[in-house]
């Protein structure tokens, strides 16, 4: 699906504002979403379950809105309640006087974290050992680490 068709699934049909994403789960095979257009009220629609991934960014930027003015808000607690995670958020205008929000455990889970840094590859320090190594064939102790046992001549695996 691309960019510009998948953003028109989260866009009000009659203003085109993102609105605010009161309610989601998974049904079946099938994303179930309830969103608030604070001109135009409730509108229900669904989205591919297989396509969550391709919908987070959109479910992240729905979720944390007020549904009274489409403003960013901030969470102010997430508490779960069974599969879902009900969440109180505050609105910079309205302030803690926005209705609580229902979302599926699973997906909240994917839109309050940030993505992850990638793993920095730390390459092992070698272990410091304090032990002489000793020739295999006449067991001299090696001073170097010479090709050849300076005492018998015998070649050093």
């Amino acid at each position: 699906m691309a960019q510009s068709e998948d953003i028109k699934h989260f866009s009000c049909p009659k203003c085109g504002n993102t609105g605010t994403i009161f309610f989601i789960k998974a049904v079946g095979k099938k994303i179930q979403i309830k969103q608030k257009c604070p001109q135009h009220g409730d509108r229900s629609f669904s989205v591919p379950l297989m396509e969550k991934n391709l919908f987070i960014p959109h479910f992240r930027d729905g979720v944390f809105r007020c549904p009274k003015c489409d403003k960013e808000t901030t969470v102010e607690s997430a508490k779960p309640s069974g599969p879902w995670m009900l969440v109180k958020c505050v609105c910079p205008t309205h302030g803690k006087n926005i209705p609580s929000q229902r979302i599926w455990s699973t997906i909240y889970i994917d839109i309050s974290t940030k993505k992850a840094p990638a793993p920095q590859i730390v390459e092992p320090k070698p272990a410091i050992i304090d032990e002489k190594k000793f020739c295999p064939n006449c067991g001299t102790i090696l001073k170097e680490r010479g090709e050849f046992c300076d005492a018998c001549g015998t070649k050093i695996v």
